[in-house]
């Protein structure tokens, strides 16, 4: 429970990345999106900034408040995008593992992480993360 406490804003983007990546959208016809070159490597780089930028908040907010120790916990998101890919090549028929991918995930760690180094002290981004907070989520 401690860490549904502490990380539910990580736990719901992990849960939103993972039913993203591995759902089938064979499904949605050309018509429903428009055609923009490397769309997906942009999504990908999107998804992974938002997990990593918020992972770091929550951890630079909830314990060290030092940025050396949120260079430590950059290869969690890495781990997480690497595992997956991995699903996304053994467990379906529709989607495929692709280095490209992890390409843009890591860029989207990496942007996050020096979003996290210019925000950190920002007083409007840490209330937006701690406003929950006030009030625990889950009961210990």
């Amino acid at each position: 429970m401690y860490y549904f406490k502490k990380y539910h804003k990580t736990l719901c983007v992990i849960v939103a990345i993972t039913i993203l990546s591995l759902i089938n959208t064979k499904n949605l016809s050309p018509i429903d999106l428009p055609r923009i070159p490397h769309m997906d490597k942009i999504v990908h780089f999107l998804m992974y900034f938002g997990l990593a930028f918020v992972f770091m908040f929550e951890y630079y907010i909830h314990h060290h408040k030092t940025i050396r120790n949120i260079t430590k916990i950059l290869i969690l998101p890495l781990m997480y995008g690497g595992l997956m890919e991995l699903l996304q090549l053994t467990l379906t028929s529709y989607r495929c593992g692709n280095w490209w991918d992890m390409l843009a995930n890591t860029s989207g760690i990496l942007a996050a992480f020096f979003a996290v180094l210019i925000l950190r002290n920002n007083i409007f981004v840490k209330k937006l993360m701690l406003f929950p907070l006030k009030q625990p989520l889950f009961k210990a």
